[in-house]
């Protein structure tokens, strides 16, 4: 017990670190996933978009997150020539990864609404516009919103892959204290916790 309060601090100090990476790419996560998901859906009227928007679903979804955030912290700064740290390339690669899933969830969501509520919006007269806005997207919220959270939740335990690349989040924190304390177990099983209460939020 004495052993745990000790490493406590460090970890909680590693949690932070994840919530922060979790919380900003969640939010890059769901921004493409709802403009995607919209243009990607079947009422949307362009079909270059679509088909670009699905084909980068697509690739993210085929490609691992520990792949995404290799490419976007040696690689893709390279090429563009900009500098960013560990923690920024990190955040856009889980939320680009993401982003591919989030597509997929809006856009089914979206294309499950019953065509008949169009319908009874074009006959009491709404517009293209407002019957999507207030009427289809509403109902497509709730049809994605388990789903949603449950790409959110994974978003989380995903952050542990930016210990590749020297963020010290949670498992790096922890990594940092087993290669000091050389206590793997009490270390391991501290983290799981974590994470499990971190899920329960959910």
């Amino acid at each position: 017990m004495n052993a745990a309060m000790l490493y406590m601090p460090l970890l909680l100090k590693g949690l932070l670190v994840t919530i922060s990476a979790w919380f900003l790419s969640s939010v890059l996560s769901l921004i493409i996933g709802f403009f995607g998901g919209i243009l990607a859906s079947r009422y949307s009227c362009y079909d270059f978009i679509k088909k670009i928007i699905l084909l980068y679903a697509f690739i993210a979804r085929a490609v691992p997150a520990y792949v995404h955030i290799l490419l976007f912290y040696f690689i893709i700064p390279d090429m563009l020539g900009i500098s960013l740290s560990a923690f920024t390339c990190g955040c856009i690669a889980l939320g680009f990864c993401s982003g591919g899933y989030t597509i997929s969830i809006i856009r089914a969501a979206i294309n499950n609404v019953a065509s008949g509520q169009w319908d009874a919006a074009y006959v009491l007269g709404y517009s293209r516009y407002y019957a999507f806005k207030n009427i289809i997207l509403p109902q497509a919220f709730l049809l994605a919103r388990i789903s949603l959270l449950g790409e959110c939740e994974q978003l989380l335990k995903s952050t542990s892959l930016l210990s590749i690349i020297g963020v010290m989040e949670l498992m790096r924190s922890g990594a940092n204290i087993i290669s000091r304390e050389l206590n793997p177990l009490l270390i391991y099983i501290l983290i799981a916790i974590i994470y499990v209460i971190c899920s329960l939020c959910f």
